[in-house]
């Protein structure tokens, strides 16, 4: 995921924030017109997004995802779990390929 790190970095989406669990890095996803910030931290997008480390492309993140929540098994698509509205933005802004 690094390469998509560096680019989200770049374009000013990352952030650190100091949580209970000290500080984390966090993905800035949208900001609402009253200022109000959606945002996901690294640790739980790596948990969805994970089987895509390896080549965090645009296709690849977009697919279908397996990935482990307490004992359930999860398999959803980006669209299901309402993350493809970032990908396709990070596409339009030149962060995915």
């Amino acid at each position: 995921m690094n390469p998509l790190y560096l680019a989200l970095d770049k374009a000013g989406l990352i952030f650190k924030e100091l949580t209970e669990h000290g500080e984390i890095d966090f993905i800035l996803l949208a900001t609402d017109k009253n200022g109000t910030i959606q945002s996901v931290d690294v640790p739980s997008f790596e948990t969805l997004f994970g089987d895509a480390a390896v080549n965090p492309s645009y296709e690849a993140l977009s697919g279908s995802h397996t990935f482990k929540l307490g004992d359930t098994l999860y398999t959803m698509t980006a669209e299901e779990m309402g993350y493809q509205q970032y990908f396709d933005k990070w596409k339009e802004q030149g962060l995915l390929i």
